[in-house]
């Protein structure tokens, strides 16, 4: 009987992610995850590429991103990557709709009825600090399922607290954001703590979907003091 393989994490900058031997690896892995993490309510293309080069990753991160990397090793010379989950910097473009539009009662006056409905039609911006992102782990029942992206992502917030205290804001809770396909994985971020802020209705091909579909914008407060 084979043991398990054992697993271990490190963390990357963006720079130092690019001169990795596995780069490719783990191109590989984040695409083959993509193809299958949509399997359920909205379809996606069966073509789908996540990441179309090696750098790609990288540039999306930009200098000031990171990635957490997970190895699975089942001996002294095999070593593989079995997930990931990266943050960066928030970049908003400010084109979200309210997400209180449909937190209407039967005895709404007039009034209140009306601002909300204000509120539904003028986008406003959903502020953050880093947005977490390409979290993945490979089509592989040995981790999918065991509690590795959240296990990755606890390495990514634990850098960004690192790196707010170094900077003098540690005591100043960060905004994680995420954007997500409400329809296939939203469950499953609220479970995680995050809260929704905005959506906004994107058209078929966006994200590669086959089908239009509700992107939400979340957050999740993070202080030290939390963790």
């Amino acid at each position: 009987m084979n043991s398990a393989p054992t697993i271990q994490t490190a963390l990357f900058t963006s720079a130092e992610l690019r001169k990795q031997p596995w780069l490719s690896d783990l191109t590989r892995m984040i695409n083959a995850s993509y193809l299958v993490m949509h399997t359920e309510k909205i379809q996606f293309s069966q073509d789908k590429i996540r990441l179309l080069s090696d750098s790609k990753l990288t540039e999306e991160l930009g200098p000031n991103g990171f990635t957490a990397v997970a190895f699975a090793s089942s001996g002294p010379d095999s070593l593989e990557v079995v997930g990931t989950a990266s943050m960066k910097p928030w970049k908003d473009d400010g084109l979200w709709e309210s997400h209180d539009y449909d937190d209407f009662s039967d005895e709404s006056s007039e009034e209140v009825v009306n601002d909300k409905v204000d509120q539904i039609f003028q986008k406003h911006a959903c502020p953050g600090d880093y947005e977490l992102a390409v979290v993945a782990i490979p089509p592989d029942a040995r981790f999918r399922g065991k509690g590795m992206a959240g296990r990755l992502v606890n390495v990514c917030e634990d850098e960004l607290l690192r790196r707010r205290s170094e900077s003098g804001k540690g005591s100043v809770p960060a905004r994680i954001m995420i954007r997500v396909a409400k329809e296939n994985s939203g469950d499953y971020w609220l479970k995680q703590g995050f809260k929704v802020v905005g959506s906004q209705k994107c058209p078929k091909g966006f994200w590669d979907a086959a089908e239009e579909f509700t992107m939400w914008a979340m957050v999740r407060e993070l202080s030290l003091n939390l963790k």
